[in-house]
């Protein structure tokens, strides 16, 4: 997993907000949660009672080493879903 992605998912759960950011971009259910499941077997994130996902020490720790890294990190669609820039006069078909 690239750290960009790790950085998006640990900090989405640490505000407390959705993933579905990431399903828009085009990256898949089962892709994300798998993600998931490698941060949780990794110590990074736990699930309480409730259900709800939090950042354990480990995930802490990582977040704030990624958060300094000073990168920006933003979504982006997968490559087989980006459009390629076209000039004023052509027409896009879909």
């Amino acid at each position: 997993m690239r750290e960009g992605i790790e950085f998006l998912i640990l900090d989405t759960i640490k505000r407390h907000g959705s993933i579905m950011p990431l399903f828009k971009a085009g990256y898949s259910y089962a892709k994300v949660m798998e993600w998931g499941k490698r941060l949780e077997k990794e110590g990074k994130i736990s699930y309480s009672e409730d259900g709800v996902r939090n950042l354990t020490e480990l995930g802490e720790q990582r977040w704030k080493s990624l958060k300094g890294t000073k990168h920006t990190f933003s979504i982006l669609p997968l490559e087989e879903y980006r459009v390629s820039k076209i000039d004023i006069d052509d027409i896009y078909l879909p």
